[in-house]
Protein backbone atom coordinates (compact mmCIF):
# COMPACT_ATOMS: atom_id res chain seq x y z
CA UNK A 1 0.00 0.00 0.00
CA UNK A 2 2.81 2.39 0.91
CA UNK A 3 4.57 1.65 -2.41
CA UNK A 4 1.38 2.45 -4.34
CA UNK A 5 0.98 5.82 -2.62
CA UNK A 6 4.67 6.65 -3.22
CA UNK A 7 4.39 5.76 -6.91
CA UNK A 8 1.21 7.84 -7.34
CA UNK A 9 2.79 10.85 -5.59
CA UNK A 10 5.97 10.54 -7.67
CA UNK A 11 4.05 10.24 -10.95
CA UNK A 12 1.78 13.15 -10.05
CA UNK A 13 4.83 15.28 -9.21
CA UNK A 14 6.52 14.39 -12.50
CA UNK A 15 3.39 15.19 -14.50
CA UNK A 16 3.00 18.50 -12.66
CA UNK A 17 6.65 19.49 -13.21
CA UNK A 18 6.51 18.50 -16.87
CA UNK A 19 3.33 20.49 -17.43
CA UNK A 20 4.70 23.58 -15.68
CA UNK A 21 8.09 23.42 -17.38
CA UNK A 22 6.65 22.79 -20.84
CA UNK A 23 4.09 25.58 -20.54
CA UNK A 24 6.71 28.19 -19.73
CA UNK A 25 8.94 27.29 -22.66
CA UNK A 26 6.15 27.26 -25.20
CA UNK A 27 4.81 30.61 -24.01
CA UNK A 28 8.23 32.19 -24.42
CA UNK A 29 8.76 30.67 -27.86
CA UNK A 30 5.39 31.90 -29.11
CA UNK A 31 5.90 35.55 -28.10
CA UNK A 32 6.58 37.53 -31.27
CA UNK A 33 9.49 39.91 -30.90
CA UNK A 34 10.86 38.13 -27.83
CA UNK A 35 14.38 38.85 -29.03
CA UNK A 36 13.58 42.49 -29.81
CA UNK A 37 15.90 45.05 -28.26
CA UNK A 38 17.07 48.54 -29.03
CA UNK A 39 20.69 47.68 -28.29
CA UNK A 40 22.61 47.36 -31.55
CA UNK A 41 24.96 44.66 -30.26
CA UNK A 42 22.06 42.58 -28.97
CA UNK A 43 20.24 42.84 -32.28
CA UNK A 44 23.33 41.51 -34.03
CA UNK A 45 23.37 38.47 -31.75
CA UNK A 46 19.63 37.91 -32.10
CA UNK A 47 19.49 38.33 -35.87
CA UNK A 48 21.67 35.25 -36.22
CA UNK A 49 19.15 33.20 -34.22
CA UNK A 50 15.74 33.87 -35.79
CA UNK A 51 12.74 32.76 -33.81
CA UNK A 52 10.68 29.97 -35.35
CA UNK A 53 7.02 30.78 -35.88
CA UNK A 54 4.15 28.35 -36.23
CA UNK A 55 2.83 30.20 -39.28
CA UNK A 56 1.49 27.89 -41.96
CA UNK A 57 4.25 27.54 -44.55
CA UNK A 58 1.74 26.62 -47.27
CA UNK A 59 -0.12 29.95 -46.96
CA UNK A 60 3.01 32.11 -46.61
CA UNK A 61 2.97 35.06 -49.00
CA UNK A 62 6.20 36.86 -49.86
CA UNK A 63 5.45 40.59 -49.71
CA UNK A 64 6.27 44.02 -48.34
CA UNK A 65 3.55 45.36 -46.04
CA UNK A 66 5.24 48.71 -45.40
CA UNK A 67 4.17 52.19 -46.39
CA UNK A 68 7.57 53.83 -46.75
CA UNK A 69 5.98 57.28 -47.07
CA UNK A 70 4.62 56.92 -43.54
CA UNK A 71 8.18 56.93 -42.17
CA UNK A 72 9.43 60.01 -44.02
CA UNK A 73 8.59 62.33 -41.12
CA UNK A 74 11.10 60.43 -38.94
CA UNK A 75 14.01 61.53 -41.13
CA UNK A 76 15.56 64.82 -42.12
CA UNK A 77 15.05 65.76 -45.77
CA UNK A 78 18.71 65.00 -46.51
CA UNK A 79 18.34 61.43 -45.12
CA UNK A 80 15.25 60.46 -47.12
CA UNK A 81 17.24 58.55 -49.78
CA UNK A 82 17.93 55.92 -47.10
CA UNK A 83 14.27 54.84 -47.31
CA UNK A 84 14.56 54.43 -51.08
CA UNK A 85 17.67 52.27 -50.69
CA UNK A 86 15.87 50.15 -48.08
CA UNK A 87 12.79 49.74 -50.27
CA UNK A 88 14.94 48.69 -53.22
CA UNK A 89 16.77 46.06 -51.15
CA UNK A 90 13.60 44.64 -49.60
CA UNK A 91 11.99 44.48 -53.04
CA UNK A 92 15.01 42.57 -54.34
CA UNK A 93 14.68 40.03 -51.51
CA UNK A 94 10.94 39.56 -52.06
CA UNK A 95 11.23 39.33 -55.85
CA UNK A 96 14.45 37.25 -55.87
CA UNK A 97 16.27 39.82 -57.98
CA UNK A 98 19.91 39.13 -57.22
CA UNK A 99 21.26 41.89 -59.47
CA UNK A 100 19.05 44.49 -57.78
CA UNK A 101 19.99 43.10 -54.35
CA UNK A 102 23.72 43.37 -55.02
CA UNK A 103 23.48 46.82 -56.57
CA UNK A 104 22.44 48.43 -53.28
CA UNK A 105 25.69 47.78 -51.41
CA UNK A 106 28.72 50.03 -51.10
CA UNK A 107 30.89 47.54 -53.02
CA UNK A 108 30.86 44.10 -54.57
CA UNK A 109 32.83 42.52 -51.70
CA UNK A 110 30.18 43.58 -49.17
CA UNK A 111 27.40 42.41 -51.50
CA UNK A 112 29.02 38.97 -51.57
CA UNK A 113 29.40 38.97 -47.78
CA UNK A 114 25.68 39.77 -47.41
CA UNK A 115 24.58 36.89 -49.68
CA UNK A 116 23.41 35.02 -46.56
CA UNK A 117 20.17 37.01 -46.64
CA UNK A 118 19.60 36.34 -50.33
CA UNK A 119 18.66 32.78 -51.27
CA UNK A 120 16.24 31.19 -53.67
CA UNK A 121 15.15 29.06 -50.69
CA UNK A 122 14.03 32.14 -48.70
CA UNK A 123 10.71 33.95 -49.04
CA UNK A 124 10.33 37.20 -47.08
CA UNK A 125 7.36 39.08 -45.66
CA UNK A 126 8.34 42.47 -44.27
CA UNK A 127 5.72 43.85 -41.89
CA UNK A 128 7.10 46.87 -40.03
CA UNK A 129 9.98 49.20 -39.38
CA UNK A 130 10.89 48.78 -35.74
CA UNK A 131 13.24 51.76 -35.49
CA UNK A 132 14.97 54.51 -37.43
CA UNK A 133 18.08 56.10 -35.98
CA UNK A 134 19.68 59.03 -37.76
CA UNK A 135 21.61 60.97 -35.11
CA UNK A 136 24.60 58.66 -35.09
CA UNK A 137 28.36 59.17 -34.71
CA UNK A 138 28.74 58.43 -38.45
CA UNK A 139 27.51 61.63 -40.02
CA UNK A 140 24.69 61.06 -42.51
CA UNK A 141 24.28 57.39 -41.57
CA UNK A 142 20.80 56.04 -40.96
CA UNK A 143 20.15 52.74 -39.19
CA UNK A 144 16.79 51.21 -40.02
CA UNK A 145 15.56 48.03 -38.35
CA UNK A 146 12.97 46.06 -40.32
CA UNK A 147 10.96 43.18 -38.91
CA UNK A 148 8.99 40.41 -40.56
CA UNK A 149 9.10 36.71 -41.32
CA UNK A 150 11.21 34.49 -43.52
CA UNK A 151 10.07 31.20 -44.99
CA UNK A 152 12.90 28.74 -45.46
CA UNK A 153 11.49 26.45 -48.14
CA UNK A 154 14.28 23.91 -47.73
CA UNK A 155 13.63 23.49 -43.99
CA UNK A 156 9.88 24.18 -44.37
CA UNK A 157 9.93 26.68 -41.48
CA UNK A 158 8.85 30.27 -40.96
CA UNK A 159 11.05 32.38 -38.71
CA UNK A 160 10.71 35.87 -37.31
CA UNK A 161 13.46 38.11 -38.66
CA UNK A 162 14.84 41.46 -37.62
CA UNK A 163 17.33 43.08 -39.96
CA UNK A 164 19.17 46.30 -39.16
CA UNK A 165 20.41 48.22 -42.20
CA UNK A 166 23.23 50.79 -41.96
CA UNK A 167 22.75 53.13 -44.92
CA UNK A 168 24.79 56.23 -45.78
CA UNK A 169 26.25 58.11 -48.74
CA UNK A 170 29.38 56.71 -50.37
CA UNK A 171 32.25 58.82 -51.76
CA UNK A 172 30.14 59.70 -54.82
CA UNK A 173 27.30 60.86 -52.52
CA UNK A 174 25.07 57.93 -53.57
CA UNK A 175 23.19 56.37 -50.67
CA UNK A 176 24.14 52.69 -50.26
CA UNK A 177 24.02 49.88 -47.72
CA UNK A 178 27.14 49.49 -45.57
CA UNK A 179 25.91 46.46 -43.65
CA UNK A 180 22.93 44.37 -42.64
CA UNK A 181 22.90 42.90 -39.14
Amino acid sequence: MLKSVAIIVTLTSLIFLTACGGGTASREESKPGLNTTNNASSSTENSNKPETNETNTVNFKSEILLDFNAYQDQLAESDLPALQVLEKNLTALVEHDQELYQSGFVNEKLAEAMEYYYSEDFQYRFTDIESIESNLPNENQVNITVIGQRLDEKADTVEDVKMQYAIRPNDQENWVIYTID
